[in-house]
């Protein structure tokens, strides 16, 4: 009788599994722990946050239409596996665009956290149809939305407010 009350209690002590996202020792890239965005930019394995109203430059969007190059580093959600990004940008509130990036991959770093990057945060392409429509965006301050879901469901959000710069001379050239 003994054997198997040790026997049970030495299953359920093997088998436990975190019951909540405050467990440290679920911490790390396996997605415990406090859920957190840090938005920033960088190359290689680098990671830099982007500082609340820097000056940012325009990309080609993948997803059509130009937009901000971004990385983003996470806690508490699952990586090295695949999530889903919710690309926003707002201008004084208003949204100005909107896509869903599929299928990220979101790598795990020795800081046990996670690391992702190859993402446009973009302007809606049919708003900002020319040349004009985004130089008028220069000097612009813009909120850059990342609402990042890793494979277990869980959600977790960042945002920055950088300045545009889209090379518009404001001087006197002549």
């Amino acid at each position: 009788m003994r054997w198997t009350l040790l026997i049970a209690l030495l299953t359920l002590a093997c088998t436990k599994e975190p019951s909540d996202d405050s467990d440290p020792e679920a911490s790390g890239c396996n997605g415990g722990g406090t859920k957190s965005v840090t938005i920033g930019q960088g190359s290689g394995s680098a990671f830099y946050p982007i500082e609340t109203g820097a000056g940012v430059g325009l990309d080609i969007a993948p997803q059509g239409g130009f937009g901000v190059s971004v990385r983003a580093e996470t806690t508490g959600l699952k990586a090295d596996d695949l999530v889903d990004v919710n690309l926003i940008t707002e201008i004084a509130g208003e949204q100005t665009g909107e896509f869903l990036n599929e299928g990220v991959q979101l790598y795990c770093q020795e800081s046990g956290h996670g690391l992702l990057w190859g993402v446009v945060v973009g302007f809606d392409p049919e708003v900002f149809a020319t040349n004009d429509d985004l130089l008028e965006l220069n000097g612009e301050e813009v909120d850059l939305i990342l609402e990042i879901t890793d494979s277990r469901s869980k959600t977790a959000t960042g945002r920055i407010t950088v300045k545009i710069e889209t090379g518009a001379s404001t001087g006197d050239t002549g």
